[in-house]
Parts: C-alpha cells; structure tokens; sequence
C-alpha cells in the first residue's frame, strides 16, 4: 500500500470578516476585501483588528502546539514498505516531508494552534499539500493528491480571514498572508476547498504563525 495526501496556496485573495462592536469598515487591498471593526475591545478583552492595512515590518514565527483537529488518516506504507503515519503535530515540525493528512477533500477539517499566550499575529502560512517524493519509487505525493486552494483562519473574537492558494503541483514552497496585527491566544484554519487530485485526500506539510517583530 502506498503513502498518500496532498494540499497548496500563495496569496491571491483575502477576506477579512471580524466580530463587529462597532461600525463596519470596508475597504480593498491588494484585490482582498478587507472588513474591520472600529478599535477598541470585544466582550472577552480581545484586541480585534485595529487597522485594515497588513503588516509591513519584520515578523518573527511563533513556536505553535496542534491542541485539536478534526481529522486524521490511518497509517499507511510507503513504495519501500515503510510504516507512515499522519499525525497533526507534523503539520508544524518545520518538516515539509511529514504531515497532517486527511482522506477525502477536506472542506470543513479543522486544525486549531495553541500559540502559548496572547500574540499579535501579522503572517500566516502554509504548505497547502503532501511535500513529499516517495524515497523508493520517486512518486510526487504533492501532484499525486489534492492540494487545499483555500483556507480560512479564525481568531479569539471571531475575526475570520480567507486565503486562497496556490494549487500549481510544481510549487511546494510556503504559501504566506499578510494580516492587520490581530491578537489571539488561539487560531484555527479551516479548509475552504480543494484541488482533484489522483488520489483523494488533503495535507498539510507546514503550518506557521508569525507575529510582529
């Protein structure tokens, strides 16, 4: 039996959707629709996004720990026999090799980060599939599975951001967003959509998280 899975992005589109205590404010950037709240903080303390310009300064990635997710394949066999496995940790080990991976298309699986204390987030990326050439046949498990196309990522007050990605096989590099600084103990990302693909499943390769330097 062989290994599979399979995912993608860049950095086309994006939404901004927060929880809004005040007056809504829209605005376009860059071809992203972005709406934000006008300042000041929500019911549970949370800073929301306070302006609807990304970051431009330096970011700094933030050490993330997978508390949740909503899916996980079975172990499977690579082409030399290998036992693989799937767990969700492995979409932040800075191991493009190894992966969270779940059968089917994806849309709805969740992963939630536990960032380790109240951060400003300014950068989000992904590596939206399965990064991975087979060691004993050289099979391309990123072209061979699906690759995410887009995903969305949620915060403590309910601001929500959508990435679209990148789903060209030959592209296997991190696929980065530039945000508004949000702050947020927690973030989830959730799958939107995905690529065909020969077999049918979503990876993540990498997952990372930065914040304002």
């Amino acid at each position: 039996m062989f290994d599979s899975a399979a995912s993608s992005e860049r950095m086309p589109g994006t939404v901004v959707a927060p929880v809004l205590g005040g007056c809504l404010v829209l605005g376009f950037l860059g071809g992203a629709l972005i709406a934000a709240s006008g300042g000041g903080e929500d019911r549970a303390g949370q800073v929301p996004v306070s302006s609807d310009v990304p970051w431009e300064g330096e970011v700094s990635q933030v050490v993330a720990t997978v508390v949740e997710a909503s899916c996980q394949s079975d172990p499977s066999r690579d082409a030399n026999g290998a036992r693989v496995t799937y767990d969700p940790a492995f979409a932040v080990d800075d191991d493009p090799e190894s992966a969270w991976w779940c059968p089917g298309d994806g849309v709805e699986e969740s992963i939630v980060l536990d960032l380790g204390g109240s951060i400003r987030v300014a950068e989000v990326g992904l590596v939206p599939g399965y990064a991975k050439t087979d060691p004993a046949d050289d099979t391309d498990r990123y072209a061979e599975n699906r690759r995410i196309t887009a995903v969305r990522w949620r915060f403590d007050d309910g601001t929500t951001v959508e990435q679209q990605l990148d789903p060209d096989p030959g592209l296997r590099d991190l696929q980065t967003l530039r945000l508004p600084p949000t702050a947020t103990t927690r973030l989830v990302m959730e799958i939107v959509t995905s690529s065909d693909g020969a077999r049918n499943s979503v990876a993540v390769s990498d997952l990372q998280v930065s914040t304002t330097a």
